[in-house]
């Protein structure tokens, strides 16, 4: 009786084990790499105003390769309600976000909406997957020396800020960003007026 109850228990514990394997697993496959990447890249610390502010600067100084090689610097989409995407092929929430993403760029274009992925990948792999699942907005290819930049907090993938026309975050979310979600945010921020040169904040 003893034996059978021990027998009992030992395969109670292997099945939760299995159990806590696999969702170790499928958790760390929606993660960044973090053992190759900087710190800025892995905090948990949740953004403050003022680290979102600085996030926004970060962003704004970046200049990344396209898909074609050329170099395109995020700040000439400063004044446009921008959407900074960063994502990877690999990110199964991330692809699943894009088509979504695509319809409002298309959507918003003409209201000064604009949206930028940025990929943590490779950029073979990135021109694959354009291939085969065509986005309505520019790809750019970041890396982790990138966002070492001190602003910089992506602490996983997908991880979306959206940035007004006065410069200032608006939203991010880390983890995928669903079009009910967006699409009002966007609708309030295509509809505000740019600040004049005298009330934008200094730089």
């Amino acid at each position: 009786m003893r034996h059978a109850l021990a027998l009992t228990v030992a395969a109670g514990v292997a099945t939760l084990a299995t159990i806590g394997w696999l969702g170790y697993r499928l958790l760390e496959q929606t993660r960044l790499p973090a053992a190759d990447l900087p710190p800025s890249l892995i905090s948990s610390a949740p953004l403050s105003p003022e680290q979102g502010q600085a996030t926004v600067e970060a962003i704004m100084a970046l200049t990344l390769p396209d898909l074609g090689g050329r170099l395109q610097a995020l700040a000439q989409w400063r004044g446009k309600v921008l959407v900074v995407n960063y994502w990877a092929s690999w990110c199964a929430p991330c692809v699943e976000e894009m088509p979504a993403f695509s319809r409002l760029q298309r959507q918003y274009a003409a209201q000064g909406v604009q949206f930028v992925g940025i990929g943590l990948d490779e950029v073979e792999k990135m021109r694959i997957f354009v291939k085969a699942t065509p986005v309505a907005y520019p790809l750019l290819v970041g890396d982790a020396a990138d966002s070492q930049t001190p602003g910089l907090q992506v602490k996983g993938l997908p991880y979306t800020l959206v940035i007004g026309r006065d410069g200032r975050l608006a939203s991010s979310r880390l983890g995928r960003l669903n079009e009910a979600t967006l699409e009002p945010i966007l609708q309030r921020l295509s509809t505000a007026s740019a600040e004049t040169p005298s009330s934008a904040p200094r730089r």
